[in-house]
């Protein structure tokens, strides 16, 4: 049986767009736990959904808030260690296509 790749767009019909919903919900929680237990890495997972009254939290209220705290309590440079905003990736994609530039300049002057 092959599957049809997934239109990305919202969904108009309100009964698929919640049995959608679901079933990645299940899905998204199935991978979090399973990252949890085979990687041994600290996670937690707020969910709000207009299909429920209440945020879903995984794995509880009490371990999401943990980590939450210590995210918060992290100083700021380890904080946002990782984390990319859209100024630094366009600045590094600049930088990037600067490189190339200077070499293909580099090679014309060879050339000639």
């Amino acid at each position: 049986m092959v599957r049809n790749k997934v239109k990305l767009a919202f969904m108009e019909n309100n009964t698929e767009r919640r049995v959608s919903y679901r079933k990645r919900q299940k899905g998204f929680l199935t991978k979090a736990r399973e990252l949890n237990t085979l990687c041994d890495v600290e996670l937690a997972t707020l969910v709000n959904s207009p299909y429920h009254n209440e945020l879903e939290v995984f794995p509880n209220h009490k371990a999401a808030t943990g980590i939450f705290t210590k995210f918060i309590d992290l100083p700021e440079d380890k904080k946002s260690k990782n984390m990319k905003t859209h100024e630094k990736i366009t600045t590094k994609r600049i930088e990037k296509i600067e490189k190339e530039l200077e070499k293909v300049r580099k090679e014309n002057k060879k050339m000639e």
